[in-house]
């Protein structure tokens, strides 16, 4: 097991280029996750600590590449190589499904790797779709602020930016059978 303080670290030892912020990214996803862990701790068993330290770790592949699939690999590859395989998985696995597969057999993984299927893992891809540059903003507003990056980047990442609008949903409600009220209320956003 990793504490927390172990990596934040790591975090730590990464260079980061200058304009970049995906460090402070995945302070505030690991600290969202963390508020959404606690409230359902207090309905069923969830370790809100082991919840943070996922959420901080889940995008330490941008300390290889901004690229938005293969941060994921790099981030599973670095993560195991250090011994850590459940901190791996969720950089997988993060994005939910996103994922292209002529990229993944080099890293040895299968397209339902890249899926989230622990609560503790959907934390941390709901979390990472409500920051947004320092701020907890709805998932609509994420999703719209990302799509507009990526417009002329990469335009054929947009229809899955758009499908984590529902799978988002999804979670959530997942969340308000467990606790009776939805992410947004439970953050008060």
């Amino acid at each position: 097991m990793m504490t927390y303080e172990e990596a934040l670290k790591l975090l730590r030892s990464f260079e980061i280029k200058p304009g970049d912020d995906w460090d402070r990214h995945c302070i505030c996803v690991g600290d969202i996750a963390w508020k959404l862990a606690l409230e359902i701790s207090k309905y069923t068993y969830i370790d809100p600590d082991e919840v943070r330290i996922m959420g901080l770790v889940h995008d330490f592949g941008r300390s290889v590449t901004n690229d938005p699939y293969k941060h994921a690999y790099e981030g599973y590859k670095l993560m195991k190589n250090l011994g850590y395989e459940k901190y791996a998985r969720i950089c997988a696995c993060h994005s939910n499904g996103t994922f292209k597969p002529e990229d993944i057999e080099e890293y040895g993984l299968a397209p339902e790797d890249f899926y989230v299927r622990t609560l503790p893992e959907k934390l941390v891809f709901i979390s990472d779709n409500l920051e947004c540059h320092g701020k907890i903003v709805r998932n609509d507003i994420r999703i719209k602020e990302t799509i507009e990056r990526y417009k002329e980047k990469d335009p054929s990442f947009i229809p899955i930016l758009e499908s984590k609008l529902s799978e988002f949903i999804e979670f959530d409600n997942e969340i308000k059978k467990i606790t009776g009220s939805g992410v947004y209320e439970i953050l008060k956003i």
